[in-house]
């Protein structure tokens, strides 16, 4: 996994009201799929091309933590009284896609290329009120295929601060102006955090939740949240190798304040929890079709003694 040498490339973020909440990356590097195979892009269709083609559009970002479990913030889904938490065969999970609109049938499917999932159900934290407990789990309809330029991602175990610098990826703008374009590809920025006293003494509350970055420059546009922060040299027993370990979700941010990211660590229960529910839900269908069988073979047998 490879780290960007710092610059004064940011992820800015802005809260403008209850329902939108925009992070973007601003004059980033453009990355590879291989850089960032954990992340996912959550797709919404804005219009039919043609009878089985449709534009699909970027909404959010996310990152894969099991075969069907991606790792996202709740703000996502919040618009339109929560829409696309009761809807959520709408979206498509797009894992190794670099580019941000993509013409798709929106099938399942797997290729060298992408892969594309529906979801299936998305669980918001139930604690949310943006900002606190901006974390939510999407569930997908078929397992990922892991390679190359799509794979899983290890969250955080520990608490700790991360003095080293972290990195994040989304799609942004290709300059610092407002009238600069979006920029159509993957973009990924360097970042550097702030320890959790000078978050709270900012915040003037207790900020154990959150990890804050401290953003040289800021700029407003809209891109990814949901998306990744993710830091290498952690020391977390979860980070093998110094490959570099998930340890925040793109929040937001107020106009005088800092950059804010879910800390994953605070958040390990719950997440859990959430992660086993498609497996739960599998095993619980597997036991159902054993007690079938076993209930037709009982009384098959009971119909062969009479």
């Amino acid at each position: 996994m490879v780290m960007c040498e710092y610059d004064r490339r940011v992820i800015t973020t802005l809260k403008y009201s209850k329902y939108s909440v925009t992070p973007t990356v601003v004059n980033g590097k453009p990355a590879s799929a291989s850089q960032f195979p954990f992340l996912v892009s959550f797709k919404e269709p804005i219009k039919r091309m043609e009878p089985g083609k449709l534009v699909w559009k970027n909404l959010c970002g996310g990152s894969i933590i099991g075969r069907h479990e991606i790792l996202t913030a709740a703000h996502c889904f919040e618009s339109n009284n929560f829409y696309f938490a009761r809807y959520p065969k709408v979206l498509r999970a797009v894992a190794g896609e670099k580019s941000t609109d993509v013409i798709h049938s929106g099938v399942t499917e797997t290729t060298p290329e992408a892969q594309w999932r529906q979801l299936i159900n998305v669980r918001i934290h139930p604690s949310f009120s943006f900002p606190s407990n901006d974390i939510a789990i999407a569930h997908v309809d078929q397992p990922w295929v892991y390679t190359k330029n799509v794979n899983v991602i290890k969250i955080a175990k520990s608490t700790n601060d991360y003095a080293h610098q972290c990195v994040s990826a989304g799609y942004g703008r290709v300059g610092h102006r407002l009238r600069d374009a979006i920029s159509p590809v993957l973009l990924a920025a360097p970042i550097t955090t702030m320890p959790r006293w000078r978050c709270s003494l900012v915040w003037e509350m207790n900020m154990n939740s959150f990890i804050c970055t401290d953003s040289a420059i800021t700029d407003v546009a809209r891109g990814d949240s949901g998306g990744p922060l993710l830091c290498q040299h952690t020391g977390d027993p979860n980070e093998k190798n110094d490959e570099g370990i998930l340890v925040g979700v793109v929040s937001g941010k107020n106009f005088d304040k800092t950059t804010l990211y879910t800390r994953v660590s605070e958040f390990n229960k719950w997440i859990a929890t959430g992660a086993g529910d498609s497996l739960r839900n599998s095993v619980d269908v597997c036991l159902v079709i054993i007690l079938v069988v076993l209930i037709y073979l009982l009384f098959c047998l009971m119909v062969s003694w009479g």
